[in-house]
Order: structure tokens, then C-alpha cells, then sequence
């Protein structure tokens, strides 16, 4: 347990400070992230020396010293001013992390908002969820992504039901392309109300073939996640506890269930913010994370790279693409992928600046759009190009 110091800054706020007499470096090791902080014993004041000394901390994942003091790994207490300013104006914000070579070197929370909060991740959950199928395909319990649904739920597969809709794939939900009428937009509030969610997603119009027309749906992934839990023998969740969260040490909230009790795949999954960041932090190093794959560096490479043009979707950046369950944006001129939720949930990783930003809001308020102009503003102004 790491004793909380009298004075608690970010070393980036004091990184043109008199280091005082007595001063000790401690760390809250969070695995290959570092938060370091310098402790300053006030009784010690008035001794002042002229050097100090930076202890270089080992733990990222491919075992390089990060220093989190270097020129090249953070930014100058009038850059750290400027963000947090911009973000203290923001009424909806709860927390920005902002990750650099794999260490924390920016990470204020808003509005009330505590490091040990949950934030509602929404649909940053597909992403997580991306990666529990991976994990399941890796451990032998799906054969691939090629297998059609209808393995892991025939229940759902009346005698009326369409055909074609048999063809439908673990590829064509990642891919939001199993032809089905979305159940998001304007159908997400019946499809919600609805007592089968299940039922109610795979019994949509077939508006056209699988795999052959992107339409953006979460009705896709909570059939998704349905099929993963009939395909582990568990839930959701607990397939997550055990393959993603505890590896990772990550303490996860609650994700939240349907009216039959399937984790509502691709929404409502709660971290910490830090955790979040842990996810980031373990995707950008191809599935390791402090030594350990995870998963596999092929089913990262493929899942944030280039896979369909998606067609309907407004964000405040300019779209390049959809991954399997990511998005991939451009932001102040780099390429970027990111796990993106309603209301303003964010984990963006910017491989060129080698870079991971997290930013949570409170999901529902108001001037939704100015919210997204300013999640914009803030990423492209301040923190990507200060």
C-alpha cells in the first residue's frame, strides 16, 4: 500500500520546481502504467538543493525503462495548464487520461467525478467485446469467425424465420454486416422494450445479404455476446473476468444484462478510467501487456486495421474506417483507432505519436453537440498538436 503524500502533484506540474530536501520518489505501479508523483515532507521547506535525482522505473511490457521525465514523454507545465483549463470548461467531462510510451503523463478527473468512479464505457463495449472473442477463438471455444450463429443459438431459429438469416456469421456481426435492420438509431427504444432481445434482433428484416451492407447495430453484438456466452458455457462477463480483467489486474463494475439475463453485448460494460487505459495500453503493444500475451498479435493487427467503409455515422472526426469492432479516425492529421461511446467515451490510440488518450462523460446531457466540438477541439488543439 503506497502511503498518499502531503503534497500529491503529477511530475509534470513540478517539472520546473526546486526539488525540496527529503524528497522521495514513490510510485503507484499499476502495471506496465506508471502514476509517478513526487512527495514533499512540508517540514523540510526551508532545504533547498540545487539537484535532484530521477529514478527510472522498469514494467512496460517489452521490458524498456520507462521515464516519464523525459523530453520526449511529456508535456511543459503551460501544455498541462492549457488542457486542463479546456477540459475544466467542459460541464459533461469526467476524466482525461492521456498515456504517452506506455506512462500516465496526464490524468484529471471533473465534476465530481472520482479516480475509483465507474465510468459507463457504452459503446466502448464492442471493443472489449471484440477482444473476448478473440480470446474465445484462441482457447478453442469458437472454431472461427467464419461459423455461423446459428451453432451457438438455434433456439432463436423458428420455423418462419428467413433462411438467408442462417448464413449470418461471427464475421458479420464484428463487422455490423449481418444485413439485419439495425436495432439502433430509431429502433433501439423498441427493441429495448421488447421482452426477447435476441428474438427481436434476428427476427428484423433482412434489408440485405450477410456480409454485404454495413449498418451500424447493437442488436449485432448483443447476438454477439449471446453466442460467445452459449459458446463458453458461461457469461459474458465472467469470460471476461477471467481472460481479459484478472490477467490485467483490472477491477471491473457491473455489465449491465437483458431481460433474460445476456450481458448486453456491445454497451454498458463500467471501468475506471485507468482500467480503460490498461485495455489501450495492452491493444497498441499487440496483445501483451506486463509480459504477458493476452492475445494474440494477429487478432490485434487484424481487428484495428481497415476492414469496411461505414455508411450513416456521424462523428466530430473525420472516419477512415471500421475495424472489427473499432473505429479508425483521423485526428489533427494522424490515423487513429479507437473504442468510441454515446455521450463521449473515448480511448483513442495515436500509433504515429505513440500516444493513448482516454476521456469519459457523463453520458446523457445537455448540447450533445457542442460536447462532441469540444471533445474534438480539446484532442486536436490541445493534447495532439498544444
Amino acid at each position: 500500500m503506497i502511503k498518499q503524500p502531503e503534497v500529491r502533484r503529477p511530475m509534470t506540474e513540478v517539472a520546473t520546481d526546486l526539488v525540496l530536501s527529503h524528497l522521495s520518489i514513490s510510485t503507484w505501479e499499476l502495471l506496465p502504467i506508471k502514476r509517478i508523483y513526487i512527495n514533499v515532507n512540508s517540514s523540510s521547506m526551508k532545504k533547498i538543493i540545487a539537484i535532484y535525482i530521477l529514478m527510472l522505473f522498469a514494467g512496460n511490457l517489452k521490458g524498456q525503462i520507462l521515464n516519464p521525465y523525459s523530453e520526449n514523454n511529456r508535456f511543459t507545465p503551460e501544455q498541462v495548464n492549457k488542457i486542463n483549463e479546456r477540459a475544466g470548461k467542459m460541464e459533461r467531462i469526467h476524466s482525461l487520461l492521456i498515456l504517452k510510451n506506455d506512462s500516465v503523463i496526464f490524468e484529471e478527473y471533473y465534476n465530481n467525478f472520482d479516480p475509483n468512479d465507474f465510468s459507463n464505457i457504452k459503446s466502448g463495449s464492442k471493443s472489449v467485446l471484440n477482444l473476448l472473442i478473440g480470446l474465445a477463438i484462441e482457447n478453442g471455444y469458437i472454431k472461427s469467425i467464419d461459423q455461423p450463429i446459428i451453432d451457438f443459438l438455434p433456439q432463436l431459429y423458428h420455423q418462419s424465420i428467413d433462411p438467408a438469416k442462417k448464413e449470418i456469421t461471427i464475421r458479420h456481426l464484428m463487422l455490423m454486416q449481418s444485413g439485419l435492420k439495425p436495432t439502433s438509431l430509431s429502433n433501439y427504444a423498441p427493441w429495448v422494450a421488447s421482452e426477447d432481445w435476441l428474438q427481436f434482433a434476428l427476427d428484423q428484416e433482412l434489408e440485405a445479404d450477410p456480409g454485404t451492407h454495413y449498418g451500424y447495430s447493437t442488436g449485432d453484438t448483443h447476438l454477439l455476446a449471446a453466442a460467445l456466452t452459449h459458446a463458453v458455457g458461461t457469461s459474458a462477463h465472467d469470460f471476461a473476468i477471467k481472460y481479459l480483467y484478472e490477467p490485467m489486474d483490472i477491477q471491473p463494475g457491473e455489465w449491465s444484462e437483458d431481460p433474460n439475463g445476456y450481458n448486453e453485448g456491445g454497451n454498458n460494460i463500467h471501468l475506471k478510467p485507468i482500467d480503460f487505459a490498461k485495455i489501450g495500453v495492452m491493444v497498441k503493444n499487440d496483445g501483451m501487456y506486463d509480459g504477458r500475451q493476452i492475445i494474440s498479435k494477429d487478432w490485434i493487427e487484424k481487428s484495428i486495421s481497415h476492414q469496411v467503409e461505414p455508411q450513416g455515422i456521424s462523428r466530430p472526426f473525420e472516419i477512415l474506417g471500421y475495424g472489427y469492432l473499432w473505429w479508425l479516425i483521423e485526428a489533427a492529421g494522424y490515423p487513429t483507432y479507437c473504442a468510441i461511446g454515446f455521450g463521449g467515451q473515448y480511448m483513442m490510440t495515436i500509433p504515429d505519436l505513440d500516444m493513448i488518450v482516454v476521456l469519459t462523460s457523463k453520458p446523457k446531457g445537455s448540447a450533445p453537440s457542442e460536447h462532441f466540438r469540444s471533445i474534438a477541439d480539446l484532442i486536436e488543439n490541445y493534447i495532439i498538436k498544444p
